[in-house]
């Protein structure tokens, strides 16, 4: 019984020093200033805009018009391609390079570029089995939505490092 006792006082104590160190939990952050953040880009369901309001919070994109907006975030651009790495012994593709390249800009409330033109690039490899040919392309569908959410918390990373100035 003192074990414990003094095992949770501690647990407290060192709890109670880690917000002293600098430690913060992932994604609490100080991004009070993105209260209200207009995000398009093509299709209102596309899965990247989904991933990338998803991202950025609750409450932050819910129900935001462009005119009220403090940041517009305007997905410009997204494209996958396939790039063959290695053949088998038969002259067959065996692996590819899975590549989503996404173009986006950030623009404040006074139309000014708080990021003017930036690039994702995300790279996945895919091993392609003929034996399993339905399965290896819902293994290439899986892989892209993946890589979409990976674009998605890469570009909310980079507006969040916008100054509020």
């Amino acid at each position: 019984m003192r074990y414990i006792t003094a095992f949770m006082a501690l647990t407290l104590v060192l709890l109670s020093l880690l917000p002293g160190c600098g430690f913060r939990l992932a994604g609490s952050g100080d991004s009070a200033h993105l209260q209200n953040v207009f995000v398009q880009g093509g299709s209102a369901n596309h899965e990247l805009v989904h991933f990338v309001r998803k991202s950025l919070g609750p409450g932050r994109t819910d129900g935001v018009e462009a005119d009220h907006a403090d940041i517009h975030l305007d997905i410009l651009s997204e494209e996958t391609a396939r790039e063959v790495l290695s053949l088998d012994a038969s002259g067959k593709a065996r692996e590819y390079d899975l590549m989503l390249n996404v173009v986006f800009e950030v623009r404040g409330t006074n139309s000014d570029d708080a990021l003017s033109r930036q690039k994702v690039r995300i790279h996945r490899v895919l091993v392609f089995d003929k034996h399993d040919v339905l399965g290896s392309g819902e293994e290439e569908q899986q892989l892209l939505h993946e890589m979409r959410r990976e674009a998605a918390q890469r570009i909310v990373q980079r507006v969040r490092a916008i100054s509020p100035d």
